[in-house]
Formats: C-alpha cells, structure tokens, sequence
C-alpha cells in the first residue's frame, strides 16, 4: 500500500539536487524558517497527498521580506498547496502559475521575483510528475500489462490501495480484486457501496505507474473463486471504450486525465459542445472540484450559487445536447470567439416536486487559437412536473 511518508520521502530524494540548502548547515531557528514545503493533492479534501520539504535560505528570505498586496486571485494551481514560516508562524498560500503566492483565505498576494517564482514553479511541477500517473493509451498497456498479470491500484482521492488481477478485456481492462482484503479495501472506497461512478486511480505496475479510471460495480464473469467479489470490474485508460460504444466513455476519460493531473489541457483543447458535455457530467458527478476547475473564468459569486443549488439537489437530468450548426457553416464556427449554448434539465430535490429549467451558458476566447472558458452559466424556470 502507498503510504503518504514514504511518497513525500521518495519526491524528496528525487528532488534534492535542486537549488536545495542543506539543513545541516543552519543553526535550529534557522533552519525552521528556511523551510519551504509543497503538498499536492487532487482536492482540499483528499487525504492522498505528496509533500516536500525543501531547506532553501534565499527563497524563504524573500518570501519574509515580500510585502502582501490585497488582490483578486489570479489563476492558481488547484491542486498545490505552499507552507513557509513568515512573520513567526506558518503560512500557507497557494502557487499561481505565475510562480507568485496567494494567500486564499486573505485574499492577498505575495509578488516575488522572476528567479524566485521559476523555481517554486520547478519545484512544483517536479512534485507533481510524482503524485500522479503517466498517462498512456490503452493500445499500450495492452502490450505492457499482459492479462493474468498482478497489479496495484491506488485510489487518487483517499489513497487507499488494494491489487488486482488482470482478467481479460478487448476495449478496456476487465480485473478482479485478488482476494478477500482487497475486495474490502476497494468497497471501503465506494464508501461501503457498490457504484458505477468513475474514480481516478494510479496503476502500479512494476516500476511503471499509470493514470487510469474504474468504475466500481461488480459484473459479468468471476475467475476468483474466494475473493468476495462477485463479478469483474472494469480499469480504463487514454483512448480505451466501453464494450457499448467505439468511442471513449467522457466521464472515463475525465478520470484518467485527473490521474494524470492533466484535467486543465483536457478542458483546453475541448470545444464549447465539449465543455459543455464536461460539465454536465461534473454536475450529475456531484464533483464540485472539477466544477470550480472548469469555471475559472466565472465570478466567484456565480459559483457560489452553483454549489449551493448543487447541495440542494438529489439527482439531475440532462436532455442531449443538439447541435444546430449548418453544413458549410465548419469555417465560420471556427472563427467564432463567443458561443452560447441552451438545454433543458430535470431538477429534483428531496420533499420537492421536479423542476423543469433552461441552462444557458456562455463561452468566450481570446482568439481563433485560444482555448475556450466559461464565462457565464444561468437558469431559467420553465415549470415543475406534477
């Protein structure tokens, strides 16, 4: 089983060559307030994390001398977390892509300088390659993880970890629980449920670690008589399918990009029909970090709203999204820099009739070339079912 000591001490072995100042050569005090330490997890709150501390007296100087600005926060790594000792206690900020640090619950920025932001930057990446997976197709793991073979699956959030064993599978990898423990551990990640909902994980096979997405619904064939799994369950990776469709399943999809903690390309190459599609799913999800992910560029106010209505809700019903471009009309939607898209949903709350609404969201970019954002989501009322 992963353990989160032994992850931040094998991130901080491969790291230490990097602008490191040694410990030992700082008096106690010293050495206290030059420490510089980084956590990655997915999201507040998983408990699966990957920390690194780094010893380093002209960094955490600069950080003590470093004035605070009030500021809106600008985009920041979601899933990085820095601590430093300023002003005699510890502090923690969070590491915009800039390489400057925001104090979240201050709402104030420390601006440090270009060599400084660099290698926080660098520190930063370096820790997050060790969190999470490598992402690789499925035609790949096909070659390298051959069918019988044992493996380790780590859950991303919680960091619980069980093995498996590889059954078979054309499209995706069918597995089973190896034995009777494993199949404990990976119900106690559904919450003692057995679920369809996809979850991230981390494939450890050999020295190799994999982003990938399962779903949590014994079915099917057992070839594990013993193991209290009645049934297999299916492993996906980039590009695999489901046994329904020829094309990749997108709330999969989403999972083995969060593994690989790749989620912001995945919403950067998506177009605004995507996007949309994405959110929906994050809706039906309940995934309220992979909803603050995609709504970057909407007012915190809005999606403080979203989460709010989100709460209220015991399931939600989409209606497909149609698409209403014209043949020929390929170029001109290329060139479009703002886009709005309407759907119809199904609310429904506890103790409360359905509730029919319109959805409309907005969509901007910069340019033909810039990836598309969220810039406004509204509801309209439209009736309740009796």
């Amino acid at each position: 089983m992963f353990h989160r000591s032994v992850h931040a001490f094998t991130a901080a072995l491969l790291l230490c060559a990097l602008f490191l100042q040694p410990a030992s050569a700082l008096p106690a005090k010293s050495a206290e307030q030059a420490v510089v330490t980084f956590a990655v997890r997915y999201s507040p709150t998983a408990t699966y994390e990957t920390r690194l501390a780094v010893y380093h007296r002209e960094i955490a100087k600069e950080i003590a001398r470093a004035r605070m600005q009030k500021a809106d926060p600008h985009l920041y790594m979601t899933d990085l977390y820095v601590t430093v000792f300023r002003q005699n206690r510890e502090q923690q900020f969070r590491l915009e892509y800039t390489g400057n640090l925001w104090n979240e619950a201050q709402s104030e920025r420390l601006t440090l300088s270009k060599e400084t932001s660099g290698k926080l930057l660098r520190y930063a990446e370096a820790l997050r390659k060790r969190h999470y997976g490598k992402l690789i197709s499925w035609d790949e793991v096909k070659r390298t993880v051959p069918r019988k073979s044992i493996f380790s699956v780590t859950d991303l959030e919680t960091g619980l970890t069980f093995r498996v064993q590889h059954r078979a599978g054309r499209d995706h990898a069918d597995v089973q629980p190896l034995t009777k423990e494993d199949t404990k551990i990976m119900k106690e990640i559904y919450n003692n449920r057995w679920s369809w909902n996809r979850k991230a994980i981390l494939v450890q096979f050999g020295n190799q670690r994999y982003a990938a997405s399962m779903n949590g619904m014994p079915h099917g064939g057992d070839g594990i008589p013993g193991n209290g799994f009645s049934g297999h369950f299916c492993i996906h990776f980039s590009g695999s399918t489901t046994h329904r469709s020829d094309r990749p399943d997108l709330a999969h999809q989403l999972m083995v990009h969060k593994a690989a903690g790749m989620l912001k390309t995945f919403f950067q190459s998506a177009s605004p029909e995507q996007l949309t599609e994405i959110w929906k799913e994050a809706m039906q999800q309940k995934d309220i970090d992979m909803i603050r992910q995609l709504l970057e560029g909407v007012s915190p106010a809005q999606l403080a709203s979203i989460e709010r209505e989100l709460s209220e809700l015991t399931s939600i019903q989409f209606e497909r999204l149609r698409h209403a471009n014209k043949p020929g009309n390929d170029a001109a939607e290329e060139e479009l820099l703002f886009k709005e898209i309407r759907f119809r949903a199904t609310l429904y709350r506890k103790g409360s009739r359905a509730q029919q609404v319109t959805y409309r969201i907005i969509f901007e970019r910069d340019s033909s070339q810039s990836p598309w954002r969220f810039r406004d989501v509204a509801t309209v009322q439209t009736a309740k079912r009796k």
